[in-house]
């Protein structure tokens, strides 16, 4: 007995066999409560039993219809979580009559089962059955249970251990994909001439037009796969492009000068209305006397 519980308890290093953990309990269970069969079942996510080992390939009896509804004693146990018992299959409640139908056909006379539970969770049942009528000693019955528990222990330690790989798995893939983001906008920030946080708009904003995650854009960015409008360098204009085109050597025009205006085209003053020679200086000053003989 101790070596049957030590052997479901330590199931050693490496990727844990549900199957076959299971396939062992069903075994030790036939070999220290000297049953004729055992069947294992555990609940998936939605609560319905599904029939996972057995001591024999030809026991089917824990695949009778509709186990939520507790057609059978393993089924029962797992939905009230205590132990149910038939000591004579000849004799079952109504709801149990497809059960007892497949059990007595396989050549048994008494099914037992226990949940595997531990504290408030409860994983799922193991279903024993008898050749013979009757019940368990209570030392038999103590042997069941001890089984049942190591096995549930076991089970929801692996479990937790599973969900610990793999939420370590997601962080992990988690900081490596902020790694390639941070890359990939420093990237952008320098070939577009932009700042961090506008890279980091232009790559969101890619990847949302096209339907892409962050990270699988931010890896096409850094070696060189992704869209050539988004990783190209800016155009540069030539230089003097802005400039206005004129001849080489001139200096520039300035507005108002007197390359501006018409050439020997006189302009008025815009205060005394004299004409302004063509160069801009205003007309010599004559007094109305001048050059006149005065009168005697």
């Amino acid at each position: 007995m101790t070596e049957a519980y030590v052997e479901l308890a330590d199931c050693g290093p490496g990727q844990f066999d549900i199957a076959g953990f299971l396939r062992r309990l069903a075994h030790r269970s036939v070999e220290l409560l000297d049953a004729a069969g055992a069947s294992v079942m555990l609940a998936d996510n939605h609560g319905q039993l599904k029939l996972v080992a057995s001591s024999s390939p030809g026991i089917r009896v824990a695949d009778a219809p509709d186990p939520r509804a507790g057609s059978g004693p393993g089924p029962e146990a797992y939905l009230s979580g205590r132990p149910v018992t038939c000591t004579d299959l000849g004799e079952v409640p109504e709801r149990w009559e497809g059960f007892a139908t497949l059990a007595r056909a396989a050549g048994y006379r008494s099914a037992h089962a226990w949940p595997l539970r531990h504290q408030d969770q409860v994983l799922g049942a193991i279903e024993l059955y008898g050749a013979d009528t009757g019940e368990y000693d209570e030392n038999a019955v103590h042997i069941a249970n001890g089984l049942a528990r190591i096995a549930t222990i076991t089970l929801l330690r692996e479990r937790r251990q599973q969900r610990a790989d793999t939420l370590a798995q997601q962080l992990q893939q988690a900081l490596d994909s902020r790694l390639v983001i941070e890359q990939a906008k420093g990237m952008l920030a320098e070939r577009r001439s932009l700042g961090i946080d506008q890279a980091f708009v232009l790559l969101r904003g890619h990847a949302r037009r096209h339907q892409m995650r962050l990270a699988t854009l931010a890896s096409q960015v850094l070696d060189g796969t992704a869209d050539g409008s988004l990783i190209a360098r800016p155009h540069q204009r030539p230089a003097g492009a802005a400039q206005s085109r004129q001849p080489a050597g001139a200096e520039p025009v300035r507005p108002g000068s007197g390359a501006a205006r018409s050439s020997g085209a006189p302009v008025r003053s815009s205060t005394s209305g004299a004409p302004r020679s063509s160069t801009g200086a205003k007309p010599a000053y004559r007094s109305p006397a001048a050059g006149r003989p005065s009168r005697p």
